[in-house]
């Protein structure tokens, strides 16, 4: 599998580019702030925290959807270099959906509402929605299910 990923350059580039997308991400997470770049400002050092805090809600929202989606997208390119089975990266975008629709507004009311006692429960989520978890799971299960069809058909 790795023979055929180095010799193919979209999936070598598409690895390459994924990864290191994840490590600025990681690295410049206190600085990704889409809010002000789209207002043509300089991006100014986030200090969200799982603790509340009192935050611009909408600055807050924008650049919480952002980083998910810039951190699934970039995860997606290492499915899509892992796997170049189209299945898989549908089945990929189908959990971006899911957590953009889904996932992403609990966390994001959640935090904004504040309620009493919620703080640890708010601290997992930001872990589940903003790093991203959900999608680097689907690449030990993909393995496993490709590893069940190959037994399938060795079997046949």
């Amino acid at each position: 599998m790795i023979k055929e990923l180095l010799k193919d350059p979209k999936r070598l580039g598409l690895l390459i580019g994924g990864s290191c997308g994840l490590f600025l991400v990681y690295f410049f997470q206190h600085y990704l702030d889409f809010y002000h770049l789209f207002q043509f400002q300089g991006p100014q050092k986030l200090l969200y925290t799982s603790d509340f805090i009192i935050v611009d809600p909408f600055a807050f929202s924008v650049n919480k959807v952002f980083r998910y989606l810039v951190n699934d997208l970039c995860a997606m390119a290492l499915i899509a270099a892992i796997f170049p089975n189209r299945k898989y990266v549908r089945f990929a975008f189908y959990v971006l959906l899911f957590g953009l629709l889904v996932l992403v507004p609990m966390y994001i009311s959640l935090y904004l509402i504040q309620p009493v006692g919620f703080s640890s429960l708010l601290g997992h989520l930001h872990r589940l929605v903003m790093n991203p978890v959900l999608m680097m799971l689907l690449i030990p299960a993909f393995f496993y299910q490709r590893k069940l069809q190959n037994q399938a058909e060795a079997s046949e």
